[in-house]
């Protein structure tokens, strides 16, 4: 099977898969009246941009910024409402406003709508600041994690830890994937395994939060998706090493 072919139907299967997902959680909301029907689409919507987005970057192209920037402005208040602050600081303060200067920097590296963007390799001096930055600002998260959360319940301060180390491993990730790193999607695949593991312990904590579902299946969905990433951005980033050669 050509790799085009392979990519178009491995993306038609996560839209539609995810979207399959959604809506089935969604009409259980509903139904069981956790949530409002209106508010249920557009989480519903939100998550849809999200899984476009991360397909669309997973392939080199510019436009999964402006998917990303609808989807973040959803997620940021699905945050705030199940009380992840450190993720809702994350969104509201940083990842809305570098998707905008994610989608000029990719323009910087040729990419546009139909033609990939130039991914290049980090070195050992970028590696150590990226290690650097994630150290400080897992610290400072958890610090502001710590201050806005109920701390009366056990199972909270596990909550805090895993949703600072994920915010700060996203902030990482979302620098690399703006200056185009290939090795964004290692950490993305942090990402979204810590993700997983947030989104379980606020079902443990918060069994009637009518999003947990959904979001557990989106981070599931967006593992598949970086998983088939790495493959695709080894071979961008070989390509443009040739190139320079």
């Amino acid at each position: 099977m050509k790799e085009k072919t392979f990519n178009r139907l491995f993306n038609y299967f996560l839209f539609f898969g995810m979207l399959a997902c959604v809506v089935v959680a969604s009409i259980i909301n509903i139904r069981t009246g956790k949530t409002a029907a209106g508010l249920q689409i557009i989480v519903a919507f939100g998550s849809m941009m999200g899984i476009t987005s991360t397909m669309l970057a997973a392939n080199g192209n510019i436009l999964n910024f402006v998917a990303g920037f609808v989807g973040a402005c959803i997620e940021t208040y699905v945050f705030h409402d199940n009380g992840l602050m450190a993720m809702f600081f994350l969104y509201l303060l940083y990842f809305i406003p570098m998707d905008v200067v994610g989608f000029f920097q990719w323009r910087k590296r040729g990419a546009s709508a139909k033609k990939a963007v130039k991914a290049q390799r980090m070195t050992a001096k970028t590696w150590a600041a990226a290690i650097a930055g994630y150290i400080v600002v897992a610290a400072v998260a958890f610090g502001l994690s710590y201050a806005f959360a109920d701390k009366s319940q056990v199972l909270n301060l596990a909550k805090m830890i895993t949703d600072s180390l994920t915010m700060s491993a996203t902030i990482v990730a979302i620098v690399m994937m703006t200056f185009a790193y290939m090795e964004q999607w290692y950490v993305w695949t942090l990402v979204n395994l810590s993700s997983i593991v947030l989104w379980a312990v606020t079902l443990a904590t918060t069994p009637d939060s009518a999003y947990t579902v959904v979001m557990l299946i989106k981070y599931a969905f967006y593992l598949l998706n970086g998983l088939n990433a790495i493959r695709i951005w080894l071979k961008l980033s070989r390509k443009e090493e040739v190139l320079q050669d």
